[in-house]
């Protein structure tokens, strides 16, 4: 296809560096080579991890290896809603979430629900290089807010200036990956305010949260309801080192928007 044909002279770096990184491996020995680009964990996943996965294959073998709904087992949903619930002061259930495969998987589906050709998606530079990617895959057209080179805190001033009705999407990342820097609350709420004014969607990535030490507090999980327009995205891939199962959700925070996200997912998700 042409549209792809532009790909191959700009395929991911990270994937790239990582094929690199194993050709290195081989040649030098892998105990040589320290390879910090896809973040492919270095140590064993909790051994509740492993003891849960044995326990599953033992005792449900015909659901593992059967279909199943495509936004998730219910009993998993509701017992992450739970959770949320528990730490944030909050009433979600399992309709407010979608399982997906990772947050890749979650922000392409979104992307893929939300998008017509030509619509803009804002983001903060610098950000994970894949958004750009999630961005062409549904003919979107990225807009980034330029960085703040003195601490990397967003450029909100910019951000205002740069959204238009034009604007679909913005998606932010907190903490921020490649530079670690954290939005306060007050500051993701802000953006959430003026996308809510704007009229567009905010997806919020959150995947790195649980490594900032009382990273609760910088989550507006508890705002959630207040923002129909609001999406926030988390995996376990990184906190468990689980990054090869492909574990996220969505959660969102107007009624009925995870089951239509749901209906534009992969065929088994």
């Amino acid at each position: 296809a042409d549209k792809m044909v532009g790909y191959l002279s700009n395929n991911s770096v990270i994937r790239a560096m990582f094929e690199e990184g194993r050709r290195m491996a081989e040649e030098f020995g892998a105990e040589n080579v320290y390879d910090f680009s896809l973040g492919n964990p270095n140590v064993a996943a909790p051994v509740q991890v492993k003891e849960s996965v044995l326990k599953h294959i033992e005792e449900d073998s015909l659901d593992i290896h059967g279909y199943m709904s495509n936004i998730g087992y219910e009993e998993v949903r509701e017992k992450i809603a739970q959770s949320i619930n528990k730490r944030f002061d909050t009433n979600f259930h399992a309709s407010n979430i979608i399982m997906t495969v990772g947050a890749a998987g979650g922000l392409n589906v979104i992307f893929k629900t939300l998008l017509n050709p030509g619509d803009e998606v804002i983001t903060f530079a610098p950000f994970f290089g894949e958004y750009r990617s999630y961005t062409d895959n549904y003919d979107g057209k990225l807009v980034v807010i330029s960085p703040n080179t003195v601490d990397f805190q967003p450029n909100l001033a910019e951000f205002e200036e740069k959204i238009t009705p034009k604007t679909k999407v913005v998606i932010v990342n907190n903490p921020n990956n490649p530079t670690g820097t954290i939005m306060t609350k007050e500051q993701v709420i802000k953006v959430a305010e003026h996308c809510q004014k704007m009229d567009c969607w905010f997806v919020l990535d959150e995947c790195f949260l649980e490594f900032v030490e009382n990273g609760d507090d910088y989550s507006v999980m508890d705002q959630l309801a207040k923002y129909d327009k609001l999406i926030i995205i988390k995996s376990f891939t990184k906190m468990y080192g689980i990054a090869g199962l492909r574990l996220g959700y969505a959660l969102c925070g107007k009624d009925g928007m995870a089951a239509i996200i749901d209906m534009f997912g992969c065929e088994w998700n």
